[in-house]
């Protein structure tokens, strides 16, 4: 006689059925740390850009960059 410990009849007994749950909240507790810890990402966005383009030009007009340096950090832009 198989023992069912009172799970489903579709859950395959005991032992498969509750490891499916277990497995389950393992993943979905993964997820959840995952998205909570992972790192985030600056959003860079187009003003952020033109700003920092703007004080490249401004620092090149002064005499504080020459013109190497404002194409190499306009090209990391």
């Amino acid at each position: 006689m198989m023992w069912n410990c009172g799970t489903l009849p579709w859950s395959g007994g005991w032992m498969i059925g509750h490891s499916l749950w277990g497995l389950l909240l393992v993943v979905g507790l993964g997820a959840l740390l995952w998205t909570a810890f992972k790192p985030r990402r600056p959003s860079v966005s187009l003003a952020d850009r033109a700003d920092s383009l703007e004080i490249l030009k401004l620092r090149l007009a002064r005499g504080e960059i020459s013109i190497e340096e404002y194409n190499t950090l306009k090209s990391m832009l």
